[in-house]
């Protein structure tokens, strides 16, 4: 869809581990917001990622596990 994404530091997810997915807001937001696809969620499974080192992999599981359900981590924006 968009080609692999890249973090940082030479850290790059390809393009087939994320999941993105498109979708209507809700609420306020004026005539076109229920119209249009204005609402996207990326979805990574960090536990079976390639891009990531072991080490990398417990530290964005630590910090990021308020976040994580499955050892998936999903990030919604509208």
């Amino acid at each position: 869809m968009v080609g692999p994404l890249e973090i940082r530091d030479g850290v790059i997810v390809p393009e087939g581990e994320l999941r993105w997915r498109f979708s209507r807001s809700s609420g306020p937001g004026g005539q076109s917001v229920n119209t249009t696809d204005s609402r996207v969620e990326l979805t990574l499974d960090l536990v079976s990622s390639a891009a990531f080192t072991e080490s990398q992999r417990q530290r964005l599981l630590t910090r990021l596990g308020h976040r994580i359900t499955d050892g998936t981590v999903t990030v919604v924006a509208s």
